[in-house]
């Protein structure tokens, strides 16, 4: 049996019976990417309920917010709920566990889906709600993100899985996901047992609990949180419906969403530092300072107008100094 998460919610009992609770995770000046995410949701139109765990205290900005007598704060005509948690495994090998304990606690009724906080969704929220109920809802990654079923990481992870009982998988998969972004109905929460046994095969496996890399891509398990993601999508038997990568704004042509991945987050970044470099403001980087003031207010204004002035120099500077490819 998968452990537990120990949940102590910060901002009263947990709610429950929710029709669309969107989840997220985060520690750390995550908030700020947080913050933004919500701000690009509720915009989209989504009504529902914002349920998130958080390792420490909670953001500064939820000061301001009307609080309501059940705990929950209101962001425009959504909900905003926060659930203090500690489980001693990164944020990353959690999120299946963190999913299944709003599943299971009742929070959500029908459709949940998870974000990771360096997320921002450009579309309206009626394209999730149709997207979710075709299938578990993903998007290809664009590093190694055509896997072939015979690739010797699958072919490891098969291994693997045989040696724990699992038997042989119910499909064979050619393209290999990112784990930022997950949708379903939860007549499907069966993809989120499948994703936890995975994770403790790469626990057994040698991978520590607290780790979200290990040494380097040529592991069988590197980046933990996407290779049993991607294991889960082998071996659970439900239905799936991904797009491209273009759907976290890896490539041109998307869009649902841009994903800043990697450590250069938008609310760390040195903009007219990094032009100078050859690497102008990104879309991504664009879009979320265009989300970044209101419903949710993670910078003083002020603040926001001088990263928004450096954004646009850094741009401009970037017509000249471009790293060559």
């Amino acid at each position: 049996m998968p452990e537990q998460c120990p949940p102590l919610a910060a901002s009263g009992p947990a709610p429950t019976g929710h029709d669309q609770v969107i989840c997220s995770l985060f520690e750390g000046d995550f908030h700020l990417g947080l913050a933004v995410l919500i701000n690009s949701i509720v915009r989209a139109g989504f009504k529902g309920l914002f349920w998130i765990g958080c390792r420490g205290e909670l953001p500064p900005w939820t000061a301001p917010l009307k609080r309501r007598d059940d705990g929950l704060f209101e962001v425009g005509e959504a909900l905003l709920g926060f659930e203090t948690i500690d489980p001693n495994r990164h944020f990353g090998q959690f999120k299946p566990e963190f999913l299944s304990h709003v599943i299971e606690a009742g929070i959500a009724r029908r459709y949940l889906w998870y974000f990771d906080p360096d997320i921002t969704v450009r579309c309206t929220w009626s394209f999730f709600e149709m997207w979710v109920r075709h299938g578990v809802c993903l998007c290809q990654e664009i590093a190694m993100g055509t896997m072939p079923s015979r690739h010797p990481f699958r072919c490891e992870w098969m291994a693997l899985a045989r040696e724990a009982g699992w038997g042989e998988p119910r499909r064979e998969q050619e393209r290999y996901y990112n784990s930022g972004f997950v949708g379903l109905d939860i007549e499907y929460r069966g993809f989120l047992a499948q994703w936890i046994g995975a994770v403790r095969l790469a626990n057994r496996s040698g991978v520590v609990p607290t780790q979200f890399q290990k040494g380097n891509r040529a592991q069988v398990f590197y980046t933990v949180d996407q290779d049993t993601l991607n294991i889960a999508t082998m071996y659970a038997d439900v239905p799936f419906s991904t797009i491209g990568p273009e759907g976290m704004g890896f490539m041109r042509g998307g869009f649902t969403m841009y994903h800043s991945v990697g450590r250069s987050k938008a609310w760390r970044k040195k903009f007219i530092q990094s032009s100078l470099m050859g690497m102008p403001p990104s879309d991504g980087d664009k879009h979320f300072l265009a989300c970044a003031d209101g419903p949710l207010h993670p910078y003083r204004a002020g603040a926001l107008k001088i990263m928004r002035l450096r954004a646009g120099l850094a741009a401009f500077l970037g017509r000249f100094y471009r790293r060559s490819e």
